[in-house]
């Protein structure tokens, strides 16, 4: 077979099989992609010249000469992720191997102010040179915030939890000295979720911060929606006429589900309602009426969607240890089940959105290789 025709193809189509798989031989790439092996053998050559990838040692024997493990090389590229809440600043970054190689969380106030604008310019340039020695290998800075972003992810459609100004884009990307994108956050943490799990079956991502939002997963891709409005599970209503949300409306999920619901009754820590409830009977009570509330929407999106379901966000970081007191909550709403474990809790604990916005500038780079 006379494959030199698709030589420049196969460059990238390799790279990707040593990405998705991890580790494999050369007899496997030829073998996955239907090509020869003095094709294969000619391209892992240019991509060893290049620095993508390495010789790992090598597979044990099946008969004849043990084939050699490749590997792609985590630190070719890295990309950073930004999170801007309310109150806090998180920068991070991440190699090919989803490694966060730095991270760093401080608390500042969302202003559009020189100084808030200087400060993300200082935070990020600081951990640029201190990390990522060659510059060039920096892919991009994905930016993850708690709004609806229009379609070209420079544009923001609607913004209630942070007031943030049409120009916004045009006010970060000046402060920070690489390609940048803005993405909502909840997307952005469940698509972090999505390639920490190695998940290829669809999964829906509940993100219980200081606001709740979501992310329909399938096969590592986000689901958008016709408005970039998908998934903004913060605002089904579940009780008709109930408390009152920051969208304006009543019963909204996200009055009854945020994280402030629980960190209200111990001065707005978080970590200190959690510390405190195996004690105390009243934030017990409390925290059984929230488990009620969020398990009614988790029964509505089981039927939706028919897929797994991942608490995140700042309360899903604490779920481990309430994980089964929460699946006999959801399953007695469920018709069709008797088995929670649907439900499962996010992997990663924190910076889980600062990462999802990381993961688009490496996915881009995978694909367009």
């Amino acid at each position: 077979m006379d494959d030199s025709h698709v030589n420049s193809k196969s460059l990238g189509d390799i790279y990707r099989i040593i990405y998705q798989y991890k580790e494999c031989s050369r007899q496997e790439i030829a073998g996955l992609l239907g090509i020869s092996l003095p094709t294969v053998t000619q391209n892992l050559t240019q991509l060893r010249n290049l620095g993508f990838i390495y010789n790992a040692g090598n597979f044990e024997s099946t008969g004849g000469r043990k084939p050699t493990i490749l590997r792609c090389v985590p630190n070719a590229r890295y990309a950073m992720g930004i999170d801007i809440t309310r109150n806090h600043l998180s920068v991070v970054i991440i190699d090919l191997d989803l490694n966060i190689i730095a991270d760093k969380r401080i608390r500042v106030p969302y202003k559009e102010t020189p100084e808030y604008f200087n400060t993300i310019h200082t935070e990020t340039e600081e951990m640029i040179q201190k990390h990522i020695p060659d510059r060039s290998r920096l892919l991009g800075a994905g930016i993850s915030m708690p709004v609806i972003i229009g379609s070209d992810q420079k544009s923001i459609t609607y913004a209630t939890v942070i007031q943030a100004s049409p120009n916004i884009y045009e006010k970060l990307s000046s402060a920070i000295d690489a390609p940048t994108l803005l993405f909502n956050d909840s997307n952005s943490a469940g698509l972090a979720e999505s390639w920490r799990a190695h998940c290829t079956q669809p999964m829906i991502y509940i993100s219980l911060s200081s606001s709740v939002g979501g992310a329909n997963m399938n096969n590592q891709t986000i689901y958008t929606g016709d408005n970039w409005r998908g998934c903004e599970f913060g605002h089904m209503t579940i009780v008709p006429n109930g408390k009152r949300c920051y969208c304006g409306r009543y019963g909204c999920l996200d009055a009854y589900c945020s994280s402030n619901v629980l960190a209200d009754f111990t001065g707005g820590d978080l970590k200190k309602f959690f510390a405190q409830l195996n004690h105390n009977k009243g934030l017990q009570n409390i925290f059984s009426q929230y488990l009620d509330q969020l398990a009614i929407a988790v029964n509505n999106l089981r039927m939706c969607y028919d897929c797994n379901i991942v608490l995140g966000g700042y309360v899903g970081a604490y779920m481990a240890e309430y994980i089964h007191i929460f699946r006999k909550k959801a399953i007695k709403l469920n018709p069709f089940e008797q088995d929670g474990s649907f439900i499962q809790v996010c992997h990663y604990r924190t910076e889980a959105a600062a990462v999802g916005a990381a993961i688009y500038y490496i996915n881009q780079f995978i694909q367009e290789f």
